[in-house]
């Protein structure tokens, strides 16, 4: 097997913070604190912490990226970009972490866990980080936790997103918890939701229970807020609900979604079903999986979350950061823009499934584990005409060979709980590691060489697709296909000896598409 580098993910394709166009911070009336001064991200892999990292480069902070474990790729680079590995639930790896932070953001959650889980492990990591940022004096913790008011009502994700802002308030370090609603941007989960919600039905079951109100805000007034209350002196502990310029039912925000979307949806009640609330949203969220990527887990939770009002009690955030947050259909518009000019530089898929994200990279395994099959093909152009072209792979463009196959696998996968296909990927051109790609998570990316992918579908075993580039001496490309696969004990020997028998088609058609396809382009 090829060696790994001591990062054990090979080359990792960066984004300079710098270079990202948000920059949504610039006319806040807050002043970054001096220069030196080094603020630690948590979940750094989500979606949050992906527009909040350059916001607080460009305003230049040092700034101490935190992965749960060193299989998470560090995909912002910056001379004053550090990156750290530590799970929260581990106290002893988590306290040399915030060794020299001056400001933390706890924006961790537990959402991808089974319901018994995420309530204790919520409440373990967010006392240890509290007490690891008194050990070393950190200066105020802010945490993004759940708008809702405490109520029979309360869904146990906001209950749980409630009970970590007091437990992260009560120690000696302030603790500014800042409390949002739905997040809408591109890439976030709830927006997602919706946009899925509305383009696959026309008939939408509805319940009486999720017409509560809501407040949704816009991610760029979100990271806003983030960094106003760390830039903002003597604040002590404090609570700041934050929301954007509409209070709505859940059903208008659908109806208007609809509307910006040029789509006609209708409801459905099905409050004369004899279920209880909790259980119909777990069927709901099955159901829903038929449409959408999220994962089961996810809806289930954000689906549970309608049965409470989630609107701002106060608005004295206004007064001490004074800015105009946006409306919904402008936070839906301005998402749509961000999508059609490929400027989604986070998504809610960038944290794998909860049962892949301590998985150990390919090169980590012993050779004689695997089942490999090879396919190859010569292409008369250079490799960097190639590559383009391969990484170009899933999402709107398919896998251009053999789709009816791979969507058969797909809606199997979606059956049995999986992802699918639909999860689609964060550009429709551009990779980088850590990106998802349908049912695959790219795992190492080295531009005009190598494209690895690991597989996130349901198998019984461990699968890689991995893609070759090997110039030839006149001038073209050898392109290399190779299936790795662990098997389990006879079902994975079983399972790999059924779909063996079609990846010859789907495989080395693939390869021609890619040589055919690589031949237009530079022939254009």
């Amino acid at each position: 097997m090829e060696a790994c580098d001591s990062a054990g993910w090979g080359y990792i394709s960066g984004m300079d913070p710098e270079k990202v166009n948000y920059h949504y911070c610039d006319d806040l009336s807050t002043s970054p604190w001096p220069e030196g001064t080094r603020v630690l991200v948590t979940g750094a892999t989500g979606y949050v912490a992906h527009r909040l990292i350059p916001e607080l480069v460009s305003r230049g902070y040092i700034v101490r990226c935190m992965y749960r474990n060193n299989s998470c790729p560090s995909l912002l680079t910056h001379p004053r970009v550090e990156h750290v590995y530590a799970d929260c639930l581990n106290r002893e790896e988590l306290l040399p972490t915030l060794k020299d932070v001056d400001y933390a953001y706890y924006l961790i959650h537990s959402m991808r866990s089974k319901k018994e889980e995420f309530i204790e492990k919520d409440q373990i990591a967010a006392k240890n980080f509290r007490d690891s940022a008194e050990h070393h004096g950190v200066k105020r913790i802010i945490y993004l936790g759940g708008l809702g008011e405490k109520n029979d009502r309360m869904s146990p994700h906001l209950r749980s997103r409630r009970e970590v802002g007091i437990i992260l308030s009560q120690g000696s370090i302030p603790a500014i918890r800042v409390r949002a609603a739905i997040i809408i941007g591109a890439g976030s989960a709830s927006y997602e939701l919706m946009k899925s919600l509305v383009m696959n039905n026309r008939f939408i079951p509805f319940l009486p229970e999720f017409n509560s109100l809501c407040q949704p805000v816009a991610i760029r007034d979100v990271i806003k807020y983030l960094v106003g209350v760390m830039e903002t002196p003597d604040l002590g502990s404090r609570v700041f609900p934050i929301g954007g310029k509409d209070v709505l039912p859940y059903k208008e925000l659908i109806l208007r979604f609809a509307k910006i979307l040029n789509r006609r949806i209708r409801f459905i009640d099905v409050s004369w079903v004899p279920i209880p609330v909790d259980w119909m949203c777990r069927i709901y969220a099955y159901w829903l999986h038929c449409f959408i990527s999220i994962p089961v887990n996810i809806t289930s939770l954000l689906l549970s979350s309608l049965k409470t009002d989630v609107v701002c009690g106060n608005d004295e955030i206004s007064t001490i950061l004074p800015f105009e947050p946006l409306d919904f259909v402008t936070a839906v518009q301005w998402a749509q823009e961000k999508e059609k000019s490929s400027r989604v530089f986070s998504h809610w898929s960038d944290v794998p499934p909860e049962n892949m994200s301590d998985l150990l990279p390919l090169c980590e395994f012993e050779s004689s584990e695997f089942i490999i099959e090879e396919h190859e093909i010569d292409i008369p152009v250079a490799p960097e005409h190639v590559f383009p072209v391969v990484c170009q792979i899933g999402g709107k463009y398919g896998w251009n060979h053999a789709n009816i196959l791979w969507e058969i696998r797909g809606l199997i996968d979606r059956l049995l709980g999986g992802v699918g296909l639909q999860r689609g990927r964060r550009d429709p051109t551009d990779l980088r590691v850590g990106d998802s790609v349908d049912f695959w998570r790219v795992e190492r990316l080295e531009p005009n060489r190598e494209l690895l992918l690991r597989a996130e579908m349901i198998t019984p075993g461990l699968s890689w697709l991995e893609f070759q580039l090997n110039p030839d001496q006149n001038g073209g490309t050898r392109l290399t296909l190779k299936a790795h696969f662990i098997p389990k004990p006879f079902w994975g020997n079983l399972y790999w000896t059924v779909l063996s028998t079609f990846h010859a088609y789907i495989f080395k058609g693939m390869l021609e598409f890619f040589k055919k396809k690589s031949l237009q382009t530079t022939a254009n």
